[in-house]
């Protein structure tokens, strides 16, 4: 059990051997701890040195012959802390260099079936945050149903939507949803929305798919397409 503890700490297997049996039989020379460990002479040795650079074990030189003494184990316990210390001194600058790395890296996310879909009005709930969206031509009625409680949730939360939609007689709206119609002569075959950093598109297929992209740039980029297209678009 104690050299699976120490394994952990970072010695591997015959370090943690070699350390015990110095604690065990106290100061040693190399062939006292080989003996012990039933590990080769030269690699015992080796293992010695290492431990000592490690700061784990100590030596003293009688009539040319060196004898090694394992340290105290507190000594691993100052370690750990003095680790941890360093680490704590260098976390906020490694955490900005994570959120830089994620600013500079889109996450994509696919997901099949309404999974996807539920876990965008989720976050849209979640953030409590206005948000725009580009509706598709036509509607499942397993969305109509989805649909439907979503309005009343963004009513509840008083988070306001501006949609473009093509215009037609079965659309579902919630009292903080402001429509602008979109041109019939296009098709719009797929649902694009733009919330926070994050875009979402869902198409209607069988199974439905859902794309969440998370990208600040992109998020951007889609907002600036749809406000070109609200401006050209008929009010409501």
């Amino acid at each position: 059990m104690e050299d699976a503890v120490l394994e952990r700490l970072g010695l591997d297997k015959k370090e943690a051997k070699v350390y015990l049996a110095l604690l065990m039989i106290g100061e040693s020379s190399v062939l006292g701890v080989s003996r012990k460990t039933k590990i080769e002479r030269t690699q015992t040795y080796r293992i010695l040195e290492s431990l000592v650079e490690k700061g784990l074990a100590s030596f003293v030189t009688e009539n040319k012959a060196k004898k090694f003494k394992a340290s105290d184990p507190e000594r691993m316990l100052h370690q750990l802390k003095e680790k941890e210390a360093a680490l704590m001194e260098i976390l906020p600058k490694l955490k900005k260099m994570s959120q830089l790395k994620e600013k500079q890296e889109p996450a994509v996310e696919i997901f099949r079936g309404t999974k996807g879909m539920k876990a965008m009005v989720d976050e849209i709930l979640e953030k409590k945050k206005d948000y725009c969206i580009i509706s598709e031509d036509v509607r499942s009625k397993k969305i109509d149903f989805f649909l439907t409680h979503f309005m009343k949730a963004l009513e509840r939360e008083n988070i306001h939507e501006r949609e473009l939609i093509k215009k037609r007689p079965d659309i579902i709206k919630s009292k903080t949803t402001t429509m602008r119609f979109l041109p019939e002569k296009y098709s719009y075959r797929a649902t694009t929305i733009i919330y926070g950093d994050r875009v979402g598109i869902i198409i209607c297929s069988d199974p439905f798919l859902s794309i969440r992209i998370k990208s600040k740039e992109l998020a951007d980029t889609y907002q600036s397409y749809f406000e070109i297209m609200w401006d050209a678009s008929k009010k409501d």
